[in-house]
């Protein structure tokens, strides 16, 4: 309750106790007194206010003393007061100028009403007894007047308030929106408002509407309709105008088809966000908080956009009430200049109609257009009510147009007569484009400006000109003109350079032109501003503009332009090849001279202006639009043989480019504008092998890291991809394992129950455990619409989604918006398990457990069931589908059998194929309908003639678990299985036998899987919450090139030089090969008689060390492999763990027999007694960095400190762990040691004494495998056996930053770089893992082949970077200088 609430209850109570008893009259004159002080005081912070109330005040005693009506006048004396309160409260807010003015014009008004409560009380004694009544009614609407200034004040600095404090948020919002700078209204030289005098009676109209907000019926959205050139946007820029004037412009967007940004839809919806963000700092505050939940909202579909970015933050405003008596409004204009408008209308029309933004208005113009009209268009025979109003401009009677236009000419040509204007206004018509573009080229000279008139009128006057005949004759005269003089060549020059301006993708300047038409920009330049009637060079970006739509239809009308016409086909086959041309020419490789593949891109010194001196603005504008050109051009045999040559020696480089511009998903958009022209089998093979390479580092977040599209990504498709055999002799890669499947994953917010591609594949629709479906685009893994609810399946087109939910309802959503289409589909009893559309769209079949209701057939478009439920099954059905032609369906149940029926008629086609043991999970029709194949609980997969029911072949066996989900590849060869042993497979259809071996990367379930329409890659969803591409291909097993071992290889290190590895494995050997191409140099080192358990390299790289299950140690030299001396032996225990000392001269070991060991390196003897102390397997053993200390962890949950030359204990063990102690080491000062455990947590000790130097590190969900200092001793990293990888302070034990997460098994081993700037990590997923300190990246991946143990040297691994980078900057210099 406020100030003013509680003054009146005050007032209200004390007013009925005190009336109606003479004694109080002394109570009576002191609540009146203290009511009029309040009013005093509440103005003491301004002289001027102060003194107007002083009056009044005055002027109330006065009146208290004559009236008879003591009660009112403590009640109208108390809400003044309370009133005066509120508003002192807010003296203090707001710009304090501003405040002040508003105050004193406050005061102003008291004063003005003051002077007549004076004359009132001033009459004489006889008057006021005459008129005593209607004095006292007057006075009291006097002190009325006075109330409703007070409110007005308020009001006014509440608005005010609202207006400056939006400042504050400017910074904080602008980042995250991607709101387009080039579209408000104010923006740019070409939004020119009306002449003055003209559409007046328009902008009146317009204006009614804005300040209709009291009627029932008053419409939020105001849609002006206009042909082409009747100067919709002129209007709407001075609307626009108009309100800013008034403070009422709450935001503005100008679509333009030139304009990029302002031709993309999704940027309409958060540009004016962003401009209301400006406007209201509430609405700021609350849009803040929107995209602090969610960054991409930007990016999402206008149906998520207007309920987040516009409904959610008007509400907080509404609530306020701070907009009271202000109706702001929002206008868009030109919305038939946006691409795919009617997403955007589809979302905001339902939204203004609705009254979702009450007090918010729309005025939206455009040309008439069914994307348009049938969202904004009002059937005559409707009511108004709740509606768009419409307003249709090329209606407006002609005389009102041409008294405008004739106001319009006679303002901007002063030198013409009156009989000139009006030849020119009957020939303008209602066109005021053609009025415009006449004062341009009359305007546009300083000597032929008069000559210009004249020919201008002289066309002007032809009786037969209709209104299009008109404009096309004056764009003929313009071009004729512009021409004037010119040879043939200079004429086909110009017109190529008038041609290319309305054939680009998107505008461009004088210098791309140049370069796409081979002339100079002077050349060109000229050409331009030749042509200022009708194109513009933009001052702000130097492009090129057309002023008006209606000259680009001119230019490619053959019919109205029979000479100057531009052949869109043979014009886009010009430009496609100048594309490819300047490519070929200027794209190569490392063009930016990047140093280091140690760098991001973005931490290169200078490298925003390599890039624009390296990829000018007409190389990107190729870049972008290669494709754009290829697919608008007849392909002819030149077009072909530029594009191999440009995919052979260039698309490597174009890839590149596309990495440094940013642009990286947009390669995929481009490759697949591509893929679907005829190109010839050689290059659409190689355009998809490259698209799938780009897919791997469009989903494996690679972008930002140029250098590792060679480094990381090309060695692996050097086999695969011919263009890349050049570079071999950069480096050469061998496979490890098996063949490369997974494209890319991302995680999705639960677990995945079914998953389904939209027909062309662009969307992935998913259904949640708890029964969310969400969509993403399979590009970018960026999730499209709000979630909804059900299972799913798309429709045939796209359009649309089917739901069947656990609420026992089917239900149709837009795939685009996600919003409902129409009401649930009700009919079953129990929860609907299964959904599916016919192939023509027009049908539904849904599943269900209710036995008795267990099929439905629905009219997709109503909703209404079409004939009886299909009986049949004697329990739930789990699947349906609908066959290719719609004539049959088939379905699979928890009884274990799968059935076909007749679409139409709901009888079953046959008895139930029977097979399976268990409960069929998943069915589908072959694309020819010739087949069946369903996936069951028996882990098994059947195939099943669809005619007869008969099996094809013995079931499918491999999978070790349930199989939920199956599909056929598009060709109806190949059959894709999902399963709960966390695999998906792949099998030939005609002999039920698996490609190749089953795609592992899951870590859960697989419960949903599909080809994509192209049958080139498989979509599976897991419990894990992961979404996963894989490639379908299979190939030939491809050799492992570190094959040699015959049991498990249990650890591996590199060479100082990182030119070798080492391995040791359970078959009992240790191998050395070559890093680069994985061949076995020499021989196996044989000596070991049982497993192999840790091995390591000397520091001189000479010597390798090894230690066995068998209880020895092993030293051998690390060139042929000979042992240097007899094995050192222990006591018959699994020697775990071995270190060299820093000089290289001994050897420790920690062992199962609970001792720690120091050998001699020469002679293999043990150096004194073992050192005993630990009550259990000693795990981890290290040097100190002076070599005069041993740090051993056990099993025993202690740390020992020893002599490292007596054997003798440095004080007590350190206790505190509970569980076994896994990992140990030295901080590089040698005062500190760190220990990880079994009880998820990191310790640091003092070495000196033992004590812990604080609490325990925790943030480990699992055992802690390896811990180890940075080589400033400043932080710490653990691995852990929950996958991740931590980095602490290792003062404070604080988490720095969240988990390094990427493995999807244990890490077992972990190490910081030299410089401390990268963590190595190694884990049982067969990976090493390279990532940046700073946030938590993985920046290289390298995949090792059935690695248990790692204990490989970081130092090595950076070494062969540096070196392969360097290697690739000097070959490609020779292959770029060759070339």
């Amino acid at each position: 309750m406020g100030k003013r609430d509680k003054l009146k209850d005050t007032v209200k109570n004390t007013v009925d106790k005190m009336f109606g008893n003479k004694e109080r009259n002394e109570i009576i004159k002191d609540s009146l007194e203290t009511f009029l002080k309040v009013l005093k005081e509440s103005s003491d912070f301004n002289p001027i206010l102060k003194s107007a109330v002083g009056g009044v005040c005055a002027s109330l005693e006065i009146f208290n003393k004559k009236t008879k009506n003591k009660k009112d006048m403590i009640q109208m004396t108390a809400e003044l007061a309370a009133k005066a309160q509120e508003l002192a409260s807010l003296k203090g807010q707001g710009n304090s100028s501003e405040a002040k003015n508003h105050f004193e014009e406050l005061a102003g008004k008291l004063n003005s009403i003051n002077r007549k409560l004076r004359e009132k009380l001033d009459h004489s004694a006889l008057h006021r007894t005459v008129q005593a009544d209607h004095d006292t009614q007057e006075i009291e609407g006097y002190c009325q007047e006075l109330q409703t200034a007070y409110d007005q004040c308020k009001t006014q600095i509440l608005f005010k308030i609202e207006r400056d404090t939006t400042k504050i948020l400017k910074t904080l919002i602008m980042s995250k929106l991607k709101n387009s700078e080039q579209a408000p209204h104010d923006v740019g030289p070409d939004k020119n408002p009306c002449t003055d005098g003209t559409r007046v009676t328009i902008l009146n109209e317009i204006m009614d509407w804005v300040q209709d907000s009291d009627s029932p019926n008053a419409s939020l959205g105001y849609w002006m309709c206009g042909m082409a050139g009747t100067g919709k946007s002129t209007i709407a820029k001075s609307l626009c105008l108009m309100l800013e004037e008034q403070q009422l412009l709450a935001g503005s967007f100008f679509c333009s088809r030139q304009i990029p940004e302002c031709r993309e839809y999704h940027h309409i919806i958060p540009t004016i966000a962003h401009q209301l963000a400006y406007y209201s700092c509430t609405f700021g505050e609350t849009l803040e908080k929107v995209l602090e939940e969610d960054q991409n909202i930007a990016l999402k579909e206008p149906s998520i956009q207007v309920k987040k970015l516009l409904t959610q933050p008007w509400e907080a405003v509404l609530e306020t009430k701070r907009f009271v008596g202000h109706v702001p409004v929002i206008v868009i204009d030109a919305l038939d200049e946006c691409e795919n408008v009617s997403e955007v209308l589809k979302a905001m029309v339902p939204a203004i109609q609705n009254k979702q933004m009450p007090g918010l208005k729309f005025l939206f113009t455009s040309r008439p257009g069914k994307n348009v009209s049938s969202h904004l268009e009002i059937d005559s025979q409707v009511a108004n009510s709740g509606k768009v109003k419409n307003f249709y401009l090329h209606n407006v009677e002609k005389s009102l147009v041409q008294a405008d236009i004739k106001k319009f000419l006679q303002n901007k040509l002063q030198h013409a007569t009156d009989e000139q204007i009006q030849i020119l206004v009957k020939s303008s018509g209602k066109l005021f484009i053609y009025a415009a573009t006449i004062v341009k080229y009359v305007t546009g000279t300083n000597v032929y400006g008069q000559k210009r008139l004249n020919d201008v009128l002289k066309l002007a006057q032809d009786p037969h000109a209709m209104d299009y005949q008109g404009i096309d004759e004056l764009y003929e005269e313009i071009l004729k003109k512009a021409m004037f003089g010119q040879r043939e060549s200079e004429r086909q020059m110009s017109l190529k350079i008038v041609h290319t301006v309305v054939s680009t993708a998107t505008p461009v300047t004088c210098k791309t032109i140049s370069h796409l038409v081979d002339c100079s920009v002077e050349v060109a330049n000229a050409t331009i501003q030749g042509l200022q009637s009708v194109l513009c060079i933009n001052k702000e970006d130097n492009k090129v503009y057309t002023f008006h739509a209606s000259f680009p239809d001119y230019i490619f009308s053959a019919e109205r332009n029979k000479e100057n016409h531009c052949d869109q086909i043979v014009h886009q086959a010009l430009l496609e090849k100048a594309c490819l041309g300047m490519m070929e020419q200027k794209l190569c490789f490392n063009m930016c001279n990047l140093p280091s593949s140690f760098l991001l891109d973005k931490e290169v010194e200078g490298i925003k202006k390599r890039i624009a001196e390296n990829i000018p603005e007409e190389l990107e504008y190729c870049c972008f639009f290669w494709a754009y050109h290829l697919g608008k051009c007849t392909v002819d045999e030149a077009v072909i043989s530029m594009l191999e040559t440009f995919i052979s020696k260039r698309m490597i480089f174009w890839i590149e480019a596309m990495f440094l511009l940013d642009k990286l998903p947009l390669c995929l958009d481009i490759l697949e504008m591509a893929l679907k022209m005829q190109l010839g089998e050689k290059n659409v093979d190689m355009l998809r092998q490259i698209r799938e390479m780009v897919n791997i580092c469009v989903l494996g977040k690679i972008q930002g890291r140029t250098p590792h599209l060679y480094l990381s990504i090309v060695p692996f498709f050097m086999e695969d991809i011919p263009i890349f055999e050049r570079f071999q002799r950069l480096m050469k890669v061998k496979k490890a394992g098996k063949a490369l499947r997974q494209l890319g994953f991302w995680s999705t917010p639960l677990g995945i129950e079914c998953l389904s591609l939209s027909p062309d594949g662009s969307i992935l629709a998913t259904g949640l455990e708890n029964g969310d479906i969400i969509t993403w685009d399979t590009k970018t893994g960026l999730q499209k619409g709000v979630p909804f609810q059900g299972h799913m399946a798309f429709s045939p087109d796209g359009e649309r989604i089917v739901s069947g939910s656990h609420d026992d309802t089917v239900r149709v959503w837009n795939a685009r918006t996600g919003a409902p289409e129409g009401d649930p589909f009700q009919g079953h009893s129990i929860g609907v398990t299964s959904v599916a559309f016919s192939p023509d769209g027009e049908r539904i079949v849904s599943g269900s457990h209710d036995n008795t209701v267990s099929l439905r057939v629905w009219n997709a478009r109503t909703g209404a069931p079409e004939g009886d439920q299909f009986q049949g099954h004697n329990s739930g059905v789990t699947s349906v589908a609908f066959s290719p032609d719609g004539e049959r369906i088939v379905s699979g149940s928890m009884d274990s059998t799968v059935r076909v029926w007749n679409a139409r008629t709901g009888a079953p086609e046959g008895d139930p194929f029977q097979g399976h043991s268990s409960w069929v999970t998943l069915v589908a029709f072959s694309p020819d309908g010739e087949r069946i194949v369903s996936g069951s609980v028996d882990c098994t997969v059947r195939v099943w003639n669809a005619k007869t029911g008969v099996p094809e072949g013995d079931p499918f066996q491999g999978h070790s678990s349930w199989v939920p989900s199956v599909a056929f590849s598009p060709d109806g060869e190949r059959i894709v299985t999902g399963s709960h042993d966390n695999t998906v497979r792949v099998w030939d259809v005609r002999t039920g036998a698996p490609e190749g071996d089953p795609f592992q990367g899951h870590s859960s379930w697989v419960t949903s899987v599909a080809f994509f329409p192209d049958g080139e890659r498989i979509v599976s969803g897991s419990q894990d919450n992961t979404l996963r591409i894989w490639n379908a291909r299979t190939g030939a097993p491809e050799r492992d090139p570190f094959q040699g071992h015959s049991n498990v290889v249990t650890s591996v290190a590199f060479s100082p030089d990182g030119e070798r590895i080492v391995s040791g494995s359970m078959d009992s050997t240790v191998r050395v090969w070559n890093a680069r191409t994985g061949a076995p140099e020499g021989d196996p080192f044989q000596g070991h008689s049982y497993w192999v358990t840790s091995v390591a390299f000397s520091s001189d790289g000479e010597r390798i060390v090894s230690s066995s299950y068998c209880n020895t140690v092993r030293v051998w030299n690390a060139r042929t492999g000979a042992p240097e001396g007899d094995p050192f032996q222990g006591d018959g225990n699994m020697i775990r763990s071995v270190a060299f000392s820093p000089d290289g001269e001994r050897i420790v070991s920690g062992s199962d027999d609970k001792t720690v060991r120091v050998w001699n390196v020469r002679t293999g003897a043990p150096e004194g007694d073992p050192f005993q102390g630990h009550s259990n397997e000693v795990t981890s053993v290290a040097f100190s960095p002076d070599g005069e200390r041993i740090v051993s962890g056990s099993y025993d949950e202690a740390v020992r400190v020893w002599n490292a030359w007596t054997g003798s204990p440095e004080g007590d063990p350190f206790q505190g762990h509970s569980n076994g102690v896994t990992s140990v080491g030295f901080s590089p000062d040698g005062e500190r040691i760190v220990s990880g455990s079994h009880d998820h947590t990191v310790r640091v000790w003092n070495a000196r004494t033992g004590a812990p130097e604080g609490d325990p590190f925790q943030g480990h969900s699992d055992w802690v495998r390896s811990v180890a200092f940075s080589p400033d001793g400043e932080r710490i990293v653990s691995g852990s056996n929950d996958n991740t990888v931590r980095v602490w302070n290792a003062r404070t034990g604080a988490p720095e930053g969240d988990p390094f997460q990427g493995h999807n098994n244990h890490v077992l081993s972990v190490a910081f770089s030299p410089n401390g700037e990268r963590i190595m990590s190694g884990s049982e997923d067969n990976t090493v893992r390279i990532w940046n300190t700073q946030n938590a990246m993985a920046i290289l991946t390298f995949l090792l082949t059935t690695v248990c143990m790692v204990n490989i040297g970081l130092n090595a691994i950076l070494n062969l970077m540096v070196k392969a980078w360097k290697r690739c900057l000097t070959q490609c210099s020779l292959i770029r200088t060759n070339s």
